[in-house]
């Protein structure tokens, strides 16, 4: 399983480097791809300044997406709200 998560942006002061991190992630899940281990996908990115990209696809198994999608919620309000 790939290390996928919430990536924070932490604002313009370290832009550069969560571009990067960005950058890394979205490389891992291109060679998982790649090597033909993905059917399904969902995706959200978010801009400085409000703008906003989302977009999925699903074949098969919608169940898991769901599962994974709650997970990932779970893990991002423990992360950025409940930790205030």
């Amino acid at each position: 399983m790939s290390d996928l998560k919430v990536v924070p942006f932490s604002g313009k002061t370290h832009l550069g480097q969560d571009n990067q991190e960005v950058i890394r992630l979205l490389e891992d899940a291109l060679q998982m791809a790649r090597n033909g281990n993905c059917h399904s996908l969902a995706v959200i990115m978010l801009s400085n300044d409000g703008g906003a990209i989302d977009c999925w696809h699903n074949g098969g198994r919608p169940y898991v997406m769901i599962g994974a999608i709650e997970a990932l919620k779970a893990d991002f309000i423990r992360t950025n709200i409940e930790a205030r």
